[in-house]
């Protein structure tokens, strides 16, 4: 197809090109940019030596698979670690910013759902064989897979027993009970961005179960155990950080702020644990942060807008309002008080809006957020960069289609909505489908 689209001229002869074949082409350019962010995110990889007990490696499935994977001549022996009395080394790791830095939780989060993204597009079904984002889809799984237990060990080794403590805003927990941190990195800072930076990278990767049945030994017998990084300690230390206000500070006592409650929320809902926290003042702070004027959120109380605040206010706001649509209707199914009116077909509650104004902060990215000249930015007067343009982007994403189907359907009121025969890109449907079928 690829020859033929070039009528066999090479690139000297584009002015001749059709339509299918500038498609054609676009599609190779972009296969090869995924292929070189597998290979650059690669690079980023640290490999970091890391320190067990004995104990620690014989009751944790994956740090034994890994221990055996790295050490095929030395079979672990409980008996003889213990009698040695001496730390068991693992060599585990991370991304770091750039080749050659030390792995970062931050970064390692980055690398980790970029890889997932290539990942995913590289192994939609719609592609065939010979899809150009077919390959850079398998290096980018060869390289997850690869890692996988790698990345579990280093997160382990960031954990932080914390003094146990009431939460200021959560409900009352027991103070017998210990809580559970996380540290961006080696040495560094201790923040529930670390929690949410490590969980959401472990459920992408399918670290977060109890029953280990895929971890064997390589002698075949099934390795049952206690996940620790689903330990309710670390639930507990991250409603510890809610504040008096309802949001979420970096530790506790800290002020409430947007980024953090979005880290500390996302981390409870991958956990199952959203009901530890005082929800309804959450919702209430949540609330408060859009501005009546600009239509965008302020990331704390009495602070300016902020375009990124689009996504880490907005996004806890979808992630809340999930939450919630899922215990009403749980609620709803155990109960015959509601009436058919507030059902679904289902006979569950539909959820059909966001409870903030969607319209409002679709104006502010888009009237005031965006640059003349391309690219985002906090608020007009700023300039523009990456972080607040992927914010933005994000946060506008949120606000269309958090809690709607895919593609959207015409009767959307977001603005800018053509008859639902586009997509986002200018690319129709039909276009697209028809990309896909010439390399199955």
């Amino acid at each position: 197809n690829n020859a033929r689209g070039l009528g066999g001229g090479g690139l000297g002869g584009l002015g001749g090109l059709g339509g299918a074949a500038l498609r054609d082409l676009e599609l190779m350019q972009k296969g090869q940019l995924l292929e070189r962010i597998v290979s650059t995110l690669e690079h980023c990889w640290t490999d970091s030596k890391l320190e067990f007990t004995s104990e620690e490696l014989a009751s944790d499935a994956r740090l034994m698979q890994l221990y055996e994977v790295q050490n095929p001549s030395k079979p672990f022996s409980s008996s003889a670690a213990a009698a040695a009395a001496a730390a068991i080394t693992i060599t585990g790791g991370g991304f770091g910013g750039g080749p050659q830095q030390m792995p970062h939780c931050a970064t390692t989060y980055a690398a980790v759902l970029s890889l997932c993204i290539v990942a995913s597009v590289g192994s939609t079904k719609d592609n065939g064989q010979h899809h150009p984002y077919r390959n850079a889809g398998k290096l980018a799984m060869e390289l997850l897979t690869r890692r996988r237990l790698q990345l579990y060990a280093f997160f382990l080794t960031l954990r932080e027993e914390q003094q146990s403590m009431m939460g200021l805003g959560g409900k009352e927990r027991n103070n017998a009970d210990g809580r559970t941190a996380f540290r961006m990195q080696h040495d560094g800072e201790i923040d529930v961005r670390a929690s949410y930076c490590i969980l959401a990278p472990c459920y992408l990767l399918g670290l977060l179960v109890n029953d280990s049945d895929n971890e064997k030994s390589n002698d075949g017998s099934s390795n049952n155990y206690t996940n620790p990084l689903l330990s309710p300690s670390i639930s507990r230390h991250i409603a510890s950080c809610q504040t008096f206000e309802g949001g979420f500070g970096a530790e506790p006592h800290n002020e409430a702020h947007g980024g953090y409650t979005f880290c500390a929320l996302a981390a409870l809902r991958i956990l199952n644990s959203v009901s530890s926290i005082d929800v309804r003042a959450l919702e209430g702070w949540l609330a408060r942060r859009q501005m009546g004027y600009e239509g965008g959120f302020c990331g704390r109380t009495n602070k300016l807008v902020d375009g990124c605040y689009s996504f880490w206010q907005g996004g806890a706001v979808a992630v809340l309002d999930g939450w919630l649509y899922q215990e009403d209707n749980e609620d709803n199914n155990n109960s015959d008080n509601s009436s058919d009116e507030d059902k679904g077909q289902d006979g569950s509650r539909e959820k059909n809006e966001l409870s903030f104004d969607e319209i409002m902060l679709q104006r502010y990215i888009l009237l005031c957020a965006q640059d003349v000249n391309g690219g985002l930015r906090d608020k007009p007067s700023k300039p523009k960069d990456f972080y607040h343009s992927c914010y933005n982007l994000s946060g506008l994403s949120v606000s269309q289609h958090a809690l709607r189907s895919w593609p959207p359907s015409s009767k959307s009121n977001s603005i800018g909505d053509n008859d639902g025969s586009d997509n986002d890109d200018g690319v129709t449907t039909n276009s697209k489908e028809a990309d896909n079928k010439k390399f199955n």
